[in-house]
């Protein structure tokens, strides 16, 4: 059964596209071996979806993992259009990037019930984006906290040399909280094109620097699947479904067992989370962010229940070494206007190395990142509860009515 689920979407939801969104509708899956990805070509998101509509597209996420919807005008498709599509999806979560906790940046260690303080985007670091290729490369206008742009452009006092940047640590989006993030999803706005590396891509492999940024003790295998990223400005997934369904029965059954203890910061005292999750929709199961140390010096590493710091480092370091195996690894290429949405609790995900210090529009990379948690909402506004908003999102942040009004 679980093989069926997870290679194959059943018949009847690809046949749901052309009654639900019309005949015009192209659609392409799996793009991965493992079976992952789906990728929709006619829909506009620029109109509100109906009921129906975000139904489909949910069945599809559940069963693919990860789902790009291409093509979106970006005359017409702006972050306001992206932040209410995404609200189908749960409710939008201002990023940590975007905010201080206890008056320090969020993404540092801090009071996990530190005030939280939204920056207006002009007093974010990447505003600078917009001062790098003038005229040429530009963020779309947005002040939404919830909104991080992933961007190589830098301003004028980090541009003191061009370098190549070390791809990022295999993770899922915001894990350390007590209710994880469900779904991320980028809006692709500028990706690189120069292919002007010796070896014809956009950059040649990062220069060997040893464990880093992982911490050290970990074994080669592991560390060379961990490095192994694209050259072309793709983002690295891996497929936790798949990697699940591959396990023995026996390891299958341990692993559902499993709880491990997460933290936001090292003295708190955390909480148990299961390793193994289970879609409501499919019923696929896979691994929730099976990874020891996906931020190190920034988030504390997890700890398995009934273990030791140092057997859970050991057992987990095996586990994620099976998910970034080949076979469960998908590289995925942005494309201008695609809008690609992933399912945290089934992959991982990390940055790839990029050109840092550019100068020309063919080497910029500019992506727009949303976040959600909760149940997904087939109409709009979302009826989240004020309390629960108050227990699970930073700042009780809601998207602001006059986006959401849009939808009707």
């Amino acid at each position: 059964m679980h093989e069926t689920s997870v290679k194959y979407l059943p018949a009847h939801l690809e046949h749901r596209f052309a009654t639900i969104f019309g005949e015009e509708v192209q659609f392409e899956r799996p793009l991965a071996a493992s079976g992952m990805g789906a990728r929709v070509v006619g829909i506009d998101l620029s109109n509100p979806l109906r009921s129906a509509q975000v139904e489909l597209l949910l069945d599809t996420l559940s069963h693919s993992r990860l789902l790009t919807i291409a093509g979106q005008d970006l005359e017409r498709f702006s972050l306001e259009t992206f932040e209410r599509f995404a609200n189908h999806w749960g409710a939008p979560v201002a990023h940590p990037s975007n905010f201080l906790r206890g008056g320090k940046p969020a993404q540092q260690d801090g009071a996990s019930d530190g005030a939280i303080e939204y920056q207006p985007y002009a007093h974010r670091r990447v505003a600078a984006a917009d001062t790098v290729l003038p005229g040429q490369v530009a963020c779309l206008p947005h002040e939404s906290p919830a909104v991080l742009v992933a961007t190589n452009l830098l301003g004028q006092d980090d541009r003191k040399e061009f370098r190549l940047k070390d791809g990022g640590t295999w993770h899922t989006d915001i894990e350390y909280e007590q209710l994880p993030i469900y779904v991320s999803m980028f809006l692709a706005h500028h990706v690189p094109v120069a292919r002007d590396a010796p070896n014809g891509q956009w950059v040649e492999p990062p220069a060997e620097s040893g464990s880093a940024p992982y911490f050290p003790g970990s074994d080669d295998e592991l560390m060379a699947l961990r490095k192994r990223l694209p050259l072309n400005g793709e983002t690295a997934f891996a497929d936790t479904a798949a990697a699940f369904t591959a396990l023995p029965s026996k390891e299958q059954a341990k692993l559902e067992a499993t709880q491990v203890r997460r933290r936001l910061n090292a003295e708190d005292e955390g909480w148990l989370a299961p390793l193994v999750r289970m879609d409501p929709r499919s019923g696929v199961k896979s691994l929730h962010s099976p990874v020891w140390a996906s931020r190190p010096g920034v988030r504390p590493p997890i700890e398995v229940e009934n273990m030791t710091p140092g057997e859970s480092r050991d057992f987990l370091d095996d586990l994620e070494k099976h998910v970034l195996q080949p076979e469960f690894r998908y590289d995925h290429m942005h494309a201008p206007g695609d809008v690609t949405i992933w399912n945290n609790y089934m992959s991982v995900h990390t940055s790839p190395p990029i050109k840092i210090g550019v100068n020309r529009a063919e080497d910029a990379r500019l992506l727009y990142r949303l976040s959600c948690k909760g149940a997904p909402s087939l109409v709009l506004p979302r009826d989240d509860d004020p309390t629960w908003i108050t227990d699970h999102i930073a700042g009780g942040y809601r998207s602001p009515a006059s986006i959401i009004s849009t939808a009707n």
